[in-house]
């Protein structure tokens, strides 16, 4: 059954893959995709350029830029993969086996073919006018096609909480670890994921599970660790950690104060969390519907004497609901709620699954059926791989690279419209050349093949020997500012500059987006730069 279940959900996303809206192997993406691949790809160097990102998903595409390249388009057939081919089926085996420890075999065979079909489900349920938003661009980051952290983290996650599960049985002290191990993972993909352990914390209190709720806490303290050297290491201070950064006229920075500075991540806007509630009223066929499933899920699985189990669930999503789902950075309109939500979908889906649960006499008439799978503890051998996985390979890699930096860095941060900053590659592989003509200076490049199409954007820099403008802050990290100024967009390889200065220094852009419209979409990769004659 579940063989099946895997197969339908492959076929499923194959399907939406073909028929959504995307640009060869570019679907919509959430935004920090670019910089991601482009961290992974410098610390395959090992170089280390300032880590505004978890270390997780860098770490885990260096192999990938070793063969594919710097840029997350060439990256996307291999993370798409992994994604749809890897992860997914993991996480399908993982919602059915908590919803099995909640009901037996026929409610986690139930939770499984909800989590194939629920995302397909919901688009009737939403109005005409979301449908884009939704199939467009929800789903395809939903499924795992695109370059973000956020699906890995949510099936990391998920399989955190099979271990938390396990765990609340007595003398399951490596199921624990392993839990804590993922959690911790999780939380290096993208830091929010820590949320998690609230929920976790609450089933080993309820259950009593003095030892591996300890277990599970300690376990976590090494990717913290591990997190702050990261941080430490590319921004020169910890972020969480300091009171506030300034940065000096001189471009040196100093860290002022070491305390905990947590407003930057938790932002309760009540009145913000009511817009969006009329915003689900409405886009979606029933806000209350979807408000309450819920907390009717919680009521059953307590009904069934799975309390610890429940309250892991209502901690996890409960955790998201109110730190990401009040912060003004998500919204139903503009498409952000759901992704910033993702990790917690699966405690969302298997509560629902669990509603049956609540209908009189089903429960008993289940009878031994409802009694969860029996699994052996996990092999000390594969706490051992997830410490060198997640903990171990991380930090080396961190303590062996040196910061980016001047005087030809091997990235650049480009500064969007949006004030936006994105770190992002120079691609030894786009040959630039200047040819004089009577027209002006011709620029013409190579590079490719890609894995979309394509537009070029042609930038130039009158103001000096360098269009890379240096600087660096807590005298730790280094950010290379692209300096010049955009002179013309085509997708061809060659454009010819009419009123060039002598000496002019030119760089190529190389852009895409999932609509393949040269109006959007940021650069994903910048040619070397190249001076013209004076």
């Amino acid at each position: 059954m579940l063989g099946v279940l895997i197969a339908a959900q492959i076929t499923a996303t194959f399907v939406l893959a073909v028929s959504a809206t995307h640009n060869g192997w570019v679907y919509f993406q959430g935004g920090d995709q670019i910089v991601n691949t482009t961290t992974g790809w410098l610390l395959g160097q090992l170089q280390i350029p300032p880590t505004e990102v978890g270390y997780i998903w860098p770490v885990a595409q260096v192999p990938i830029t070793w063969v594919t390249g710097p840029t997350f388009v060439q990256a996307l057939p291999a993370l798409v993969f992994l994604d749809v081919l890897i992860l997914g089926p993991i996480a399908l085996l993982c919602v059915y086996e908590i919803a099995a420890h909640i009901g037996g075999r026929l409610i986690g065979y139930w939770a499984a073919l909800l989590w194939v079909v629920a995302p397909f489900v919901a688009i009737p349920l939403f109005d005409q006018r979301y449908h884009e938003k939704w199939i467009d661009q929800f789903l395809p980051q939903a499924l795992g096609l695109t370059a973000m952290p956020d699906y890995p983290s949510m099936v990391i996650a998920l399989a955190a909480a099979v271990f938390v599960v396990h765990s609340l049985s007595p003398g399951r002290i490596l199921d624990a670890v392993l839990a804590g191990l993922l959690a911790g993972a999780a939380g290096g993909l993208k830091p929010p994921n820590y949320l998690f352990a609230i929920g976790a914390v609450l089933a080993y209190l309820l259950a009593r599970r003095w030892r591996e709720g300890t277990v599970f806490v300690i376990v976590i303290l090494p990717s913290l660790l591990v997190l702050a050297f990261w941080k430490d290491r590319g921004l020169g201070y910890v972020p969480a950690l300091t009171l506030d950064h300034i940065q000096l006229a001189t471009g040196r920075g100093a860290v002022v104060g070491t305390e905990l500075n947590l407003d930057r991540y938790i932002n309760l806007d009540f009145q913000h969390w009511r817009d969006q509630m009329d915003q689900l009223r409405e886009f979606f066929w029933s806000a209350r519907l979807a408000q309450w499933a819920p907390f009717a899920g919680l009521i059953a699985v307590v009904r069934v004497r799975r309390g610890a189990i429940a309250a892991l669930l209502g901690g996890w999503l409960a955790a998201y609901v109110v730190v990401k789902g009040f912060s003004p950075r998500a919204s139903i309109e503009s498409n952000t709620f759901w992704r910033l939500l993702m990790p917690a979908w699966p405690a969302y889906l298997l509560l629902f699954a669990c509603i049956p649960l609540l209908v009189p006499t089903f429960a008993r008439r289940l009878g031994d059926r409802m009694r969860g799978p029996h699994r052996t503890q996990v092999r000390a051998r594969w706490i051992v791989l997830a410490i060198v996985l997640t903990i171990a390979v991380p930090a080396a890699a961190t303590a062996a690279s040196t910061q980016l930096g001047p005087p030809d860095p091997d990235a650049l941060v480009q500064t969007t419209s949006t004030a936006a900053t994105i770190l992002t590659p120079v691609d030894d592989s786009i040959d630039i050349r200047i040819e004089p003509t009577a027209a002006g200076q011709r620029v013409t490049w190579t590079g490719g093949p890609w894995r979309a199409d394509v537009f070029y954007r042609l930038y130039r820099f009158d103001g000096g020997e360098s269009d890379v403008d240096c600087r660096t802050r807590a005298e730790a990290a280094w950010d290379c500012y692209m300096r010049g100024t955009e002179i013309g967009v085509t997708r061809e390889h060659a454009l010819v500059d009419p009123k060039a200065p002598p000496g002019a220094v030119y760089r190529v852009g190389v852009g895409t987006n999932w609509v393949d419209d040269p109006e959007q979409g940021d650069i994903f990769a910048f040619s070397p730069s190249a001076r013209a004659a004076r």
